[in-house]
């Protein structure tokens, strides 16, 4: 599997979150990760997920250098999302 990186769009396939995009903020490891969705999942409360339970989108967010500055908010992942995220269609 290709590596995440902080910034990509992905999806839980797996767990009591299954459908949920979020955005990955850190790399812990070749396994896991910590996301956000701004929301529910808030910057001060990350949510850790193997990588094998999650759909990776080859959609980005440039935010590693808002990461490393500590200036991303939670409104801000929020808007990421937005843009990013598959929206979908009603019948």
């Amino acid at each position: 599997m290709e590596m995440l990186r902080p910034g990509q769009l992905v999806r839980s396939k797996a767990g009591r979150d299954r459908g949920r995009h979020y955005l990955v903020i850190k790399v812990i490891g070749p396994r896991e990760v910590l996301l956000s969705d701004g929301r529910k999942r808030s910057l001060s409360r990350l949510k850790k997920k193997n990588v094998a339970h999650l759909q990776p989108y080859l959609r980005y967010a440039e935010i590693e250098e808002l990461i490393g500055s500590q200036k991303l908010t939670d409104s801000q992942v929020i808007k990421y999302l937005c843009e990013l995220a598959p929206q979908e269609e009603e019948v």
